[in-house]
């Protein structure tokens, strides 16, 4: 009786299982919050774009962050914008109304201290 898998042909089938296993794990993680994040925005009926807009007509200056977010079951978007004086202001937008829920100066201490919080975790 023939032998069908020789020991090369093994360790060649193996190896491209791993490589699969590990490049699937990797993406698994990644497609996970892609997908909420897809759905979350699938579900707003206003637009990041529209956010922003909104938000810089209120509180002029440069957006250097903006994300979709679930707050307590609601979607909001959180605009920040930095002014033309260099205060950062974080903007909260309704993600179905486009309604301005509120507003919050980010003070230099705060962001010196998230700065040393992460160089903490690193």
């Amino acid at each position: 009786m023939k032998r069908f898998f020789n020991t090369t042909t093994f360790f060649s089938l193996a190896g491209i299982a791993v490589a699969c296993l590990t490049a699937g794990l990797a993406l698994g993680d990644d497609g996970e919050d892609k997908g909420r994040e897809s759905v979350q925005a699938a579900s707003a009926t206003v637009t990041m774009e529209q956010a922003i807009q909104t938000a810089k007509a209120k509180f002029p200056g440069r957006v250097v962050e903006s994300e979709l977010e679930s707050e307590d079951g609601a979607l909001v978007y959180e605009v920040k914008i930095v002014s033309a004086s260099g205060k950062a202001q974080e903007i909260e937008i309704d993600a179905q109304s486009g309604e301005i829920l509120g507003s919050e100066i980010e003070h230099e201490d705060e962001e010196d201290d998230d700065d040393a919080h992460e160089s903490e975790k690193s």
